[in-house]
């Protein structure tokens, strides 16, 4: 395989793709114990990761003519520039789902070409980079939590974001001019594929704010500890989606979720430094290559499951253990497994880049007045406590789950 300015473009734009869909998305599940009011809300944010989600799916179906699908990639990003430019706002995460959509959909739609295999590996090495590297991106660009937002002085425009954006913008346009993407392939798309591609998205939907609407009720009881039934759901409606698409179609849906139960690099892995961020990097677009040469999706979903047991050493000494697979081997198999799930169909395909950030229900809900302070003791201990290991335990599990069906999907016949 050459590398070629097609993959290159991929690359970018699967990476500002998906810096965004995880701008739209939640950082996490944070509640106040004893308090009548929810301490955050994250269904709009959910529901713009969905949107980009659906958005998406209708663009790879509804839009085949390569002009248009062009047309529809230069419009997500000036819609994302726009929403770089203006600053916060009520309607920000929906503006922000639709611009992520169409970009995502429309570099999806490029991808149908002789050259199918490659480009969509280019692309999805390029959104799992961008949707694992936003919050340490994040972290090194302000000094202060996300959650504090509110207290930071006045929007300033973001010239370094815009930079890139306008970057891939040329790139595209460049790409495009030489035609390097090679003549368009007309591949045909089954129901199933659309109708997996858009009800996903929209259950996770529906379970996040029953999720949301649960938590009004969560008490010092630690009401909450049972919420992560949702996920079990979540879980549940994957499995059987991925069953009843077609062939292998389905493998890579159960790529992402393996991906959603496993988590993505927590706060504490922030690297110190700009140069720490190529490492995992590099180690993504390793694990696109080594899984378009050798693809094995159940040894990536495996991997994926060592990543979610090592939450069993989140505490010192051994925390070590867990900041290594997650900085390291995450990002490696994740790109491998994702790799090594495709070719896909096109609306299966651009719903499972979107999974990641769109799908939010969690396997485990952490409690706290702040992210850094525990509500039950003051004091650190070696091991997790019986909550712990059972959440580490269904996370685990739910991977494991995932493995087990890309095993029977691997059987069937393209």
């Amino acid at each position: 395989m050459t590398f070629r300015i097609s993959h290159v473009c991929l690359l970018l734009g699967g990476f500002v793709a998906g810096i965004a869909l995880t701008s739209t998305g939640s950082g996490g599940f944070v509640f106040v114990v004893g308090r009548e009011v929810l301490d955050a809300s994250y269904l709009d944010p959910a529901a713009g990761a969905t949107l980009a989600a659906v958005v998406a799916v209708l663009v790879t179906v509804l839009v085949r003519a390569r002009r248009g699908l062009s047309a529809l990639s230069f419009a997500g990003l000036a819609l994302l520039g726009v929403a770089r430019s203006i600053g916060p706002w009520d309607f920000e995460m929906f503006l922000g789902g639709v611009a992520a959509g169409l970009l995502l959909g429309g570099l999806v739609g490029l991808c149908a070409t002789a050259n199918l295999e490659w480009l969509q590996t280019a692309l999805a090495a390029g959104v799992l980079t961008g949707v694992l590297l936003d919050g340490p991106i994040e972290h090194l660009r302000i000094s202060l939590p996300r959650r504090y937002a509110d207290y930071l002085p006045g929007h300033t425009v973001d010239a370094a974001a815009l930079a890139v954006l306008a970057l891939t913008a040329v790139v595209l346009a460049v790409a495009l001019w030489s035609g390097d993407f090679g003549e368009r392939a007309d591949l045909a798309v089954s129901r199933r594929a659309v109708v997996a591609g858009i009800v996903v998205p929209l259950v996770g939907l529906v379970l996040c704010w029953w999720f949301v609407h649960e938590a009004w009720d969560v008490d010092s009881d630690g009401g909450m500890q049972g919420r992560w039934v949702f996920g079990i759901v979540l879980v549940a409606v994957v499995i059987a989606a991925a069953l009843w698409l077609q062939g292998r179609t389905g493998i890579v849906l159960l790529a992402a979720m393996a991906l959603v139960a496993t988590g993505g690099i927590g706060r504490s892995a922030f690297p110190d430094s700009w140069p720490w961020l190529l490492l995992p990097a590099a180690l993504s677009l390793a694990g696109a290559v080594l899984g378009r040469r050798f693809p094995q999706p159940v040894l990536g979903i495996a991997a994926l499951a060592v990543v979610a047991a090592s939450a069993v050493f989140e505490h010192p000494p051994w925390d070590n253990l867990q900041l290594g697979a997650m900085w390291l081997l995450l990002p490696l198999a994740a790109t491998y497994t994702f790799a090594s799930s495709l070719p896909s169909s096109g609306p299966v395909t651009a719903a499972a880049l979107a999974i990641p950030a769109a799908l939010t229900v969690p396997l485990v809900v952490d409690y706290g007045w702040t992210a850094y302070t525990p509500l039950t003791t003051s004091g650190t201990t070696p091991w997790p406590d019986s909550w712990g290991w059972t959440s580490m335990g269904v996370s685990v599990a739910a991977v494991v789950a995932y493995g087990l069906t890309a095993a029977y999907l691997g059987k069937r016949p393209s």
